[in-house]
Parts: C-alpha cells; structure tokens; sequence
C-alpha cells in the first residue's frame, strides 16, 4: 500500500483546517459578544421604560398630593367659617375655638409665632382679633362674632396697630396678610 499525500493536497487540507478552527473561534467569541451586546440593550430599554414610568408616577403622586392639599384647606376653610360664630362663647376653652384656632393655624401655618416675633406682648384677645382681621372680616362682622361693638373694634384695631408699628395709613389686612 503506497500511499502518498500529495504536499500540495496536505498543505491545502491544512490551510482549510486551520481556516476552519479560526472560523470557529472567530463564531465562538463574537456570537457572545453580539448576544451580550442584544442582552444589555434590551436591559436598558427595560430600565429606560421603568423609569418613564416612576417618573409618571411620582408626577401623579405629586399631582394628587397638591389636589388633596387643596381639598384639604378648602375644606378647612368651610370649617372655619363655620366656627366663626360659635366661638363667641364666653368660655374661652370651648372646643369650637380650639378648633378655629387649631384649622386656623393649618390653614396659615405660624401666623401666632409671627405675630409674636413683631410684637412679644400681643395678648390672645389681640391674637383672636388679627385671625379674624386675616380673614378679611369687616368690623361689623367681628364685632357680632366677638359680642362687642363696631366702635370696640376699631379701637382694638388701633391698639393693634400701635403694638405692631404701623401708622394710622396702613392697612392692617395687607401687613397681616404680608406676614405669613
């Protein structure tokens, strides 16, 4: 049996398999990495679409927080109207006007503290009367509020002006309006 390979035949056979093994790691390492690649686009799409959607919620969260706030204190200002003419009573401790107080401060978060930082001796009667002064009452109408009469107002008025330095031409409404 005389075989003989050819040296032109086993020199194209070893070129093909060579060709053939380098074809095959050439497959092996980029067939991974395309896939990879594939894999990690289709994470950010994902990752990309959770977060439009967190940020879609966290707008609506916002959203319903704001229209619940505003419910909140529309509803608060009913109550507060509301109380207005039962806290005349001459029991300063009644329950209505330590809720006044209570959705007044809720409504107009450090109204008192302020008050009290321009003027350290306001007493509560003057507190009362600048709430209501806030609430842009007229002096007939806090005067029937307060069992007192509309010339009793307009004196407390200009002591309250005097405690918070203001002049006669000053608007009492605008400063207290201004100060929260």
């Amino acid at each position: 049996m005389n075989f003989r390979v050819n040296t032109d035949t086993w020199f194209i056979f070893c070129i093909l398999f060579i060709s053939a093994l380098a074809l095959c790691m050439i497959l092996f390492i980029i067939i991974p990495f395309f896939m990879r690649k594939k894999q990690l686009n289709r994470i950010k799409s994902r990752n990309e679409k959770k977060i439009f959607k967190y940020s879609q919620l966290d707008r609506k969260k916002n959203e319903l927080k704001l229209s619940v706030q505003e419910e909140d204190i529309k509803k608060l200002k009913t109550d507060i109207s509301d109380y207005l003419y039962e806290i005349a009573q001459p029991d300063s401790n009644s329950p209505n006007l330590i809720l006044f107080y209570s959705d007044f401060e809720k409504i107009y978060p450090n109204f008192s503290q302020s008050l009290k930082k321009i003027s350290p001796n306001i007493s509560a009667n003057e507190l009362k009367l600048c709430a209501l002064i806030r609430l842009n009452l007229s002096s007939k109408e806090i005067g029937q509020i307060l069992n007192i009469t509309q010339d009793s107002v307009n004196k407390a008025r200009y002591r309250l002006r005097k405690k918070l330095g203001l002049t006669s031409n000053d608007d009492i409404f605008t400063a207290l309006l201004n100060l929260t």
